[in-house]
């Protein structure tokens, strides 16, 4: 019981989101909006500006001149990525951390999130109900957050979370979690979603991006898009550490999502290409 006190203490701890950060996520979640909403929220925020410009500027976008409007720097880059920027760089405490119970350095669940979110977007496309894929993407940067504060309280004890799995104790990283902590991070990253005030379904896609056929049926194929993304990301070697594909795939997606093996392929590739091109760090 006291370590569950200290892990919500430390979930009140965290500061919350920028308004601007919540204004873009509410933005691309849902709504009508152009490039000029998005660049007027982003030009309010002096930080988030630094960080966009120095995005669209990396050698990985060879863009051969500099951009030094938001505008066009929104244009180049996309409203999806830019709300993540504005998520990574408003939370720096959750994205750029050392996940020292994961055993993951500082920036790995950075990495791990953008991928995830990237993979997210074309699975929704890919959906056969036709998922918002902006939804998908934005879902897909915040589903490991809780990993952020349940990391201080798995510190040395990653022996006897893999033993229990290894005995098949567990079936899961997230059920040894819970076995040894008495929660798992999707419950920790939930509470921190509620915490933010982010809107659904959101909260509920990290609550169960492990186990999507739990999501509610309006939101189920969008969670099944967040847990396919999660495993695209893994299996690409974009992990946070030791956890890394110790979750099961829910094979129900099969029920969801009508791609051939060859389209999948095809999407593994085109996550890699655009993860590749978008992983430029926003901190110092």
């Amino acid at each position: 019981m006291d370590i569950l006190k200290d892990i919500t203490a430390a979930v009140d701890r965290l500061k919350p989101l920028s308004p601007g950060a919540l204004q873009l996520l509410s933005m691309v979640s849902g709504g009508e909006y152009g490039i000029q909403d998005v660049a007027h929220v982003v030009e309010r925020d002096p930080a988030l500006t630094a960080n966009v410009l120095r995005v669209v500027n990396a050698p990985a976008f060879g863009l051969g001149v500099p951009v030094n409007s938001v505008a066009r720097a929104v244009g180049y880059l996309g409203d999806r990525m830019v709300a993540g920027i504005a998520l990574a760089t408003s939370s720096p405490r959750v994205f750029n951390v050392t996940l020292a119970g994961y055993e993951s350095g500082p920036g790995e669940l950075w990495r791990h999130c953008l991928r995830t979110a990237i993979a997210a977007r074309y699975m929704a496309v890919s959906g056969t109900n036709g998922v918002n894929a902006n939804l998908a993407f934005t879902a897909g940067i915040l589903h490991d957050i809780g990993k952020a504060v349940l990391s201080d309280y798995l510190v040395g004890r990653t022996p006897e979370l893999l033993a229990l799995i290894e005995a098949r104790a567990a079936e899961s990283f997230q059920e040894a979690e819970r076995a040894v902590l008495g929660v798992d991070h999707c419950q920790v990253g939930h509470a921190l979603a509620l915490k933010w005030n982010l809107p659904e379904p959101i909260p509920q896609a990290v609550l169960l991006h492990h186990q999507p056929a739990k999501a509610d049926p309006e939101w189920r194929e969008l969670v099944f898009s967040v847990h396919l993304g999660d495993m695209v990301s893994m299996m690409g070697g974009t992990g946070t550490g030791v956890d890394t594909l110790m979750y099961p795939l829910d094979e129900g997606y099969v029920e969801v999502f009508d791609f051939a093996e060859e389209q999948l392929d095809q999407i593994l590739l085109d996550v890699t290409m655009e993860f590749e091109k978008l992983r430029t760090p926003f901190w110092d």
